[in-house]
């Protein structure tokens, strides 16, 4: 199950651009993390990463395939972008 807290920063920022632009100019997901604080959502980067981790296994096989297709690995690690919208 997810972070409560996250969720609702998630819906909030999808409702408002000036929200997701802060979203997107985030270097990291501390720096998601902090964003969220300051707006009083409790979440930390580990959520982000479950969040997304979760949302990955929910996609079909063509949206799966959309997404490795833009996958860059570094050394076992797997490069992506997250898009917020």
């Amino acid at each position: 199950m997810g972070n409560p807290q996250l969720e609702s920063f998630l819906v909030k920022a999808k409702a408002d651009p000036a929200l997701l632009q802060s979203l997107q100019a985030c270097p990291n997901l501390d720096a998601v993390a902090a964003l969220g604080l300051g707006l009083g959502y409790s979440f930390s980067n580990v959520d982000l990463v479950r969040h997304q981790a979760e949302a990955t296994l929910r996609l079909g096989e063509e949206d799966l395939a959309a997404v490795a297709a833009d996958v860059q690995l570094q050394g076992h690690l797997w490069l992506i972008h997250i898009v917020w919208a």
